[in-house]
């Protein structure tokens, strides 16, 4: 079964490439609200010139819990939906690390602690360009991966975000 979902991946990695992008080419800079199960906080997103890559860094709160999370997404998919009022839709493959520590028994073996966890993460969502620099947007996001201190698998998020990006 994990075969053959990551040939489906594969595919259509290799079948939309030549996806045309609809987000402007310049430096994309905004604020997002994210929630979920890999816990609840504000973001910055940054998209540089140079890279196809949508970073964010957030925050990570929830009682007992702080954290800090680095995503990144590549947008396999990125076509307008509504041409007409500049609404797009986006698809993409990402990866993330998280760095965070709880107390009260909060955390997996129920005792204060620490932890380090890495992995891949699927966005997809909505992009609506207004104004001439301005774009909402919002997505739900799925992910899995590795905690590497203290060992445990998996490690899984799943959510959305929702924010305002000014392009430059």
């Amino acid at each position: 079964m994990k075969k053959l979902v990551a040939l489906c991946i594969i595919g259509l990695a290799l079948g939309t490439a030549g996806v045309f992008a609809e987000h402007p080419d310049g430096w994309g800079l905004g604020i997002v609200g994210r929630g979920g199960y890999g816990g609840f906080g504000p973001a910055l997103s940054l998209k540089a010139p140079p890279l196809p890559i949508y970073w964010g860094i957030n925050l990570l709160i929830q009682p007992g819990y702080f954290g800090v999370n680095v995503t990144g997404d590549y947008y396999i998919i990125d076509k307008a939906l509504v041409p007409d009022i500049n609404l797009d839709w986006y698809f993409g493959v990402g990866g993330y690390a998280s760095l965070g520590s709880w107390s009260d028994g909060k955390g997996p073996y129920n005792h204060d602690g620490f932890a380090l966890a890495a992995g891949a993460r699927v966005p997809i969502g909505l992009s609506w360009e207004f104004l001439e620099h301005f774009e909402l947007f919002g997505d739900i996001y799925a992910g899995l991966g590795l905690w590497i201190v203290p060992i445990k698998f998996p490690d899984w998020t799943v959510g959305g975000e929702i924010g305002i990006r000014y392009w430059l």
